[in-house]
């Protein structure tokens, strides 16, 4: 109650002093305080109110057994020191710690993340899962457009300059194909979609499928979501006792990204070539209707495969990458 006395007080440091109990509620009570520090201590229960404390700039709570929710405050500092709690996973509740205003969160390792919206959160897509959907659709829509753009180039423009007989002529078409098959790869199970067989043509959308699926759990592996347990995003940054603002102790720099860089366009970037090649092939009239259909599903699939695993391995490498050997081992398993 004697805290309530202290109307005037600003800064409140309690930290690190091993102190339990119940945070007490007279703290709501002082409306001048600008700086709160209860971290690494005994504190449990629920958080009080704050609304009497409309200067509140710094407010840190982690490193206790605090549970619930913690109350809003309309909290607009976006710096990622200010409002720490507890309310990264693993928990040590089974339902971790609710603040939704937190711009830090500690799990029950004393590691803690930033609490912030990502570049996809900002244009009001909720996940990576979403957005996956949302990528397929825009790709798939805009390879048709350049498919049938192309077509119509080569049906309406180049016809006009070139007879029809050669054209048509079976060595442009044996060429075509024998790229086709080359830019797939013999030995792949993509050459299945060049060909003519339904059997081969499920082996191979079975194969595709499977990719899908196995890139897709390093997705869902990514998601920046810090009150789920399931994902494997890593916390890298550390809040000391000793000091109130937080640090990123991640070793990950440019050197890393650059490998990263290297290492998938010398994997990938031969592949969305060749597919976007075979999608231009697509649209050549010289072909038939048959023909077209197997060359842009062959291209199709390969370029939206290889920039899947380009979006995976990027977006699971910010997550959990914490140095610049874990970015290339990381990019090999999912690439390989």
């Amino acid at each position: 109650e004697k805290i309530a006395d202290l109307s005037f007080l600003e800064v409140l440091d309690l930290s690190d002093n091993d102190i339990k109990g119940e945070i007490p509620i007279e703290i709501g009570l002082l409306s001048k305080l600008i700086r709160l520090r209860l971290p690494y201590n005994g504190f449990i229960g629920s958080m009080p109110e704050l609304g009497n404390s409309p200067d509140l700039k710094l407010i840190q709570l982690h490193g206790n057994r605090i549970s619930g929710t913690i109350p809003k405050l309309n909290w607009v500092i976006t710096d990622p020191s200010s409002f720490v709690t507890d309310c990264g996973n693993p928990s040590d509740f089974e339902k971790s710690l609710n603040c939704t205003e937190c711009t830090m969160c500690c799990n029950a390792q004393g590691d803690c993340h930033p609490q912030k919206e990502t570049g996809i959160q900002k244009v009001n897509i909720k996940n990576y899962a979403q957005f996956t959907l949302i990528f397929f659709a825009c790709l798939l829509g805009v390879l048709c457009a350049l498919a049938l753009s192309l077509f119509a180039y080569d049906k309406y423009w180049t016809n006009r300059h070139v007879l029809r007989e050669s054209i048509r002529r079976p060595s442009l078409t044996e060429r075509d194909n024998k790229y086709a098959l080359n830019a797939i790869g013999e030995g792949s199970v993509y050459q299945f979609f060049l060909g003519k067989s339904w059997f081969g043509w499920t082996i191979a959308l079975a194969t595709i499928i499977s990719q899908i699926y196995m890139l897709f759990v390093f997705v869902e592996g990514a998601e920046i979501e810090l009150s789920d347990d399931r994902t494997d995003l890593v916390y890298t940054w550390k809040c000391p006792r000793d000091q109130s603002n937080c640090e990123d102790k991640a070793d990950l720099d440019w050197k890393g990204w650059a490998v990263f860089a290297i290492l998938m366009a010398a994997h990938l970037l031969k592949d969305i070539i060749n597919g976007s090649k075979m999608i231009v092939l697509s649209g050549k009239e010289r072909h038939d209707r048959h023909a077209r259909i197997r060359f842009f599903s062959g291209g199709t699939l390969l370029t939206s495969v290889s920039l899947f695993t380009l979006f995976v391995s990027s977006i699971y490498n910010m997550a959990i990458a914490t140095s610049n050997t874990e970015i290339i081992m990381n990019s090999v398993v999912i690439l390989f």
